[in-house]
């Protein structure tokens, strides 16, 4: 029963931020926190490794990346929150979803701003949606 009620406080704190990017292309640090604490409950429950090689490069490497304007900064948060209990097993596949995820959402807005172009009035694409899905997928493959 614990281990549902935490899969279920993990989804709704990520349905939340997904929510939250795609109106308002904004992760608060708020969101990222409440994440990460409900994360490394998942330590006490599954006994999960804690790694810290991984979220130190995608710290790095997000950061540079935000420098040139490619990520938001909330977006390197929330992959190096994610980061943390993922296996080095699966961080290829879980890195190589998000990219894939993110260039199918990149495509979608791409056409429907073609189509629509007063649909949308925000400028960048909301990332935070292939960010949760990868990660929540690489955690769940590496528990």
């Amino acid at each position: 029963m614990l281990i549902l009620l935490w899969w279920l406080f993990i989804t709704t704190i990520c349905v939340y931020i997904c929510w939250i990017d795609v109106l308002e292309r904004k992760i608060s640090n708020n969101s990222v926190f409440w994440l990460c604490s409900l994360l490394f409950i998942s330590v006490l429950i599954y006994n999960s490794e804690v790694y810290f090689c991984q979220p130190a490069i995608v710290l790095f490497c997000g950061i540079l990346l935000w420098k040139l304007g490619i990520f938001g900064a909330g977006d390197v948060k929330l992959a190096s929150v994610f980061s943390i209990l993922i296996s080095p097993d699966y961080y290829l596949l879980v890195v190589v979803m998000m990219l894939v995820l993110g260039g199918i959402e990149a495509l979608m807005y791409i056409i429907v701003k073609k189509l629509k172009p007063t649909l949308y009035t925000q400028n960048g694409i909301p990332f935070a949606p292939p960010i949760v899905v990868s990660g929540l997928f690489g955690i769940a493959a590496s528990i």
